[in-house]
């Protein structure tokens, strides 16, 4: 894909700003997300905060990293598969039967939208109190048995709307910081044999398939839970 977008700058804005929006820079309602999780996170255990930095640059920077091979050609030219490193095994069937002169509206639309969305979510804050109230009902268990076994629908209960604090912008600010440092050393230096032989087996546990995005996501959730969870262990 190295460099095969280099005609289409809109997509390619969009996805910058996506990745940018998952780092967790404000004002997007990601970085909303992540700065109440970072706030919890802190009360339970002192060094999530740092971890959930940690894990949204390294993830953006990958997007980011990707985004400036595929849409700008930057860095070194791959000679070859090899070199490009492995690919991964996961099929998926073509969206089209040939190539398109031009990007359809909607799939232009969709994701401006989205991010357009995340962007409300951050900056209106009847937004966010409203999405916080959806959750809080969502995970209301005791709402829930009330309503079955009672036959009454419950309110949502009441919870402090999620709102921007200083040190969760500042925690969102160098997260997309360091996912843009990432991502330019990355296309800046070329990845050594020795580097390369040492992240294939980390490559190998993730086909590429969706399924696997899936399976690793709650892993990852379930490890989480039980590390920080009180009661859990």
């Amino acid at each position: 894909m190295f460099g095969r977008a280099r005609e289409l700058p809109e997509v390619g804005v969009l996805f910058a700003v996506g990745g940018l929006a998952l780092c967790g820079l404000p004002p997007f309602g990601s970085g909303l997300g992540k700065a109440a999780a970072e706030e919890a996170a802190g009360h339970t255990t002192v060094w999530l905060p740092a971890l959930y930095v940690l894990v949204s640059a390294v993830t953006g920077g990958a997007v980011l990293r990707a985004g400036l091979r595929i849409f700008a050609g930057a860095g070194r030219r791959p000679r070859d598969e090899q070199e490009s490193g492995p690919e991964t095994t996961g099929e998926e069937e073509p969206e089209t039967g040939g190539r398109l002169g031009r990007i359809p509206v909607p799939l232009l639309a969709v994701p401006t939208v989205l991010l357009g969305a995340s962007l409300a979510l951050g900056v209106i804050p009847a937004v966010g109190s409203a999405v916080g109230r959806a959750g809080a009902l969502f995970t209301d268990t005791g709402g829930y048995r009330r309503t079955v076994l009672d036959g009454h629908a419950t309110a949502a209960p009441a919870h402090p709307p999620p709102h921007w604090q200083l040190t969760g912008i500042l925690l969102g600010l160098l997260s997309a910081a360091l996912a843009i440092t990432l991502a330019t050393l990355a296309v800046r230096r070329p990845v050594h044999t020795g580097t390369a032989a040492l992240l294939a087996p980390v490559r190998r546990l993730q086909s590429g398939h969706i399924g696997d995005y899936v399976a690793w996501l709650v892993a990852g959730t379930a490890l989480l839970t039980v590390l920080t969870v009180p009661g859990v262990r």
